[in-house]
């Protein structure tokens, strides 16, 4: 089976990770696979999808423009080489990612003879947009692939696909812990302090306003607790800052920032994690990954969120409300045994469910599924 995954970005962000890590599955499956991405156009320091494949040794191919920005010439470019690339190497599966690389391999393969089948993940957080030209493209793809049954119920209604043609592989997780260091002292948490931990894009719709003020109220008969909020954006002056001193709550608050070598020891500083929303990508990554190592979460019914925590088992699913949320988290905060109880549970379940290795065998079911 000969696979090309295409992804119009450069960035480690949103799906980036969980596209290069199903690709290095789908290798090591024995999958003939390849992976297009658009070339980094800057010397940038951080992590790209270019550094990552090519560590990981993942097969690419760096022959694509790839430019979601305006640029007829290299939109052009790619409707020419995509088609012609695939007819060469003996494609059977074009498997796209985003709207524009989705877009472009549509124009160049659709409307060819013997063409590879199409395939497109929906990464999004509430679901493909619905529009004229989206609903065509979508009903006219070949595969949908979603990371939840919410998303899927929401791509079959909106664009009136058969559930034939869609398929829910949950996202997998490819964490490397390594060894781990208390950073409580650092954190400055004093002996005693229970931990809430927050972790995200510090965007205005992620609910953090609400985690702040469930925050409140869990303060007032739980002087101890703290908030760790680990992440940034250029929001978070709307998102954080004004509602942390609107509140009342910055003595409790601490602004951990965008952590990368200590990631998981600030996770494993978590006595609890709270999310209200998913980033973009639909995928929820670090709550899955508070998850595996562990910990208790409590999240909103927003979105997939309730198929990741099982109510009563991993952790809690409430409203968007500070009142429930507050009620949550002091069961958790004052209830040690039913913590390690929930953690162990959670742990488990991250362990059976979120594989790459295992997402990629059910992803090649699929391909084999629409080859048929």
């Amino acid at each position: 089976m000969r696979v090309l995954h295409i992804i119009s970005d450069w960035k480690w962000t949103g799906p980036a990770e969980p596209v290069v890590s199903l690709c290095e599955a789908l290798y090591q499956e024995g999958v003939d696979v390849r992976i297009a991405y658009r070339k980094t156009p800057i010397d940038f320091p951080e992590r790209t999808i270019e550094k990552e494949v090519k560590k990981r040794r993942i097969p690419f191919y760096e022959g694509f423009k790839l430019n979601r920005y305006f640029s007829i010439g290299d939109w052009i470019h790619d409707i020419c080489k995509i088609g012609a690339y695939c007819k060469k190497e003996k494609i059977e599966i074009c498997h796209t990612h985003l709207s524009h690389d989705h877009v472009i391999s549509f124009l160049s393969l659709y409307f060819r003879k013997n063409r590879p089948l199409i395939v497109r993940t929906d990464h999004k957080r509430d679901g493909l947009e619905k529009g004229f030209l989206s609903s065509l493209l979508v009903r006219r793809t070949d595969g949908i692939v979603t990371y939840s049954e919410r998303i899927k119920r929401w791509d079959m209604e909106r664009f009136g696909i058969s559930e034939e043609k869609i398929f829910v592989i949950p996202p997998g997780l490819n964490m490397k812990v390594g060894p781990l260091v208390d950073v409580r002292d650092q954190l400055g948490l004093k002996v005693g302090d229970k931990v809430i931990g927050v972790i995200g894009r510090l965007k205005v719709d992620r609910g953090y306003e609400i985690i702040l003020k469930a925050y409140k109220i869990v303060k007032k008969s739980f002087p101890n607790a703290k908030v760790v909020i680990m992440g940034r954006s250029s929001q978070m002056e709307k998102s954080v800052l004004k509602p942390i001193s609107e509140l009342g709550v910055k003595d409790g608050v601490i602004l951990a920032g965008y952590r990368i070598d200590d990631y998981y020891s600030l996770i494993d500083s978590f006595d609890i994690f709270v999310m209200m929303r998913a980033g973009t990508d639909g995928s929820a990554r670090a709550l899955r990954e508070v998850m595996a190592m562990g910990k208790p979460a409590i999240v909103s019914e927003m979105g997939m969120l309730p198929e990741i925590v099982k109510d009563g088992e991993t952790g809690f699913v409430v409203p968007v409300d500070e009142k429930a949320l507050a009620e949550k988290m002091l069961i958790l905060l004052r209830n040690e045994r039913l913590r390690k109880e929930m953690g162990e549970k959670a742990k488990k379940y991250a362990e059976s469910n979120w594989n790459y290795r295992n997402s990629a065998r059910m992803l090649i079911s699929f391909y084999e599924k629409l080859l048929k």
